[in-house]
């Protein structure tokens, strides 16, 4: 019998899939996402949604060919949230938490009320940051990788 987080990642899961397919993102069901930003460079991202709704995800830049997670050269860097660590510096992101990742660059924020920060723009859906983080690369704000 699924559990109701996971009944809400499949939800959201779907929402997604439906975004990405009218915006010609490739996305897999491991939850791996392309995306292009501004200036045509293509970005993977791989989402770890463990113990999603009561955690965000952990948003990793992620490598097809090399498999390898938060190379400088996999990472954007500019925009209002793309933190100079290579996190995504939004509570939606598991990875922006000191107590997660020691290059989260929050200690501040609760884990655990991630959802109620106000700071996390009404991206409460996994669709909702998807199109979060692709507006962010098309802004006049990014600047390329990062390495």
């Amino acid at each position: 019998m699924a559990t109701a987080g996971e009944l809400v990642f499949e939800e959201q899961f779907g929402h997604l899939r439906e975004n990405a397919q009218s915006r010609g993102w490739p996305l897999e069901r491991a939850f791996i996402l392309g995306m292009k930003a501004r200036d045509d460079s293509q970005y993977w991202l791989l989402a770890d949604c463990s113990d999603y709704p009561a955690l965000p995800p952990a948003w990793h830049w992620y490598n097809p060919a090399t498999r390898l997670l938060d190379q400088p050269a996999d990472t954007p860097k500019g925009g209002t949230f793309f933190h100079p660590s290579g996190r995504i510096c939004a509570p939606w992101n598991r990875l922006a938490y000191t107590k997660v990742d020691p290059k989260g660059p929050h200690g501040e924020w609760d884990l655990a009320n991630w959802i109620t920060n106000p700071k996390t723009g009404n991206c409460t859906t996994l669709s909702a940051m998807a199109l979060r983080i692709h507006v962010e690369m098309k802004s006049a704000h990014y600047q390329g990788r990062m390495g």
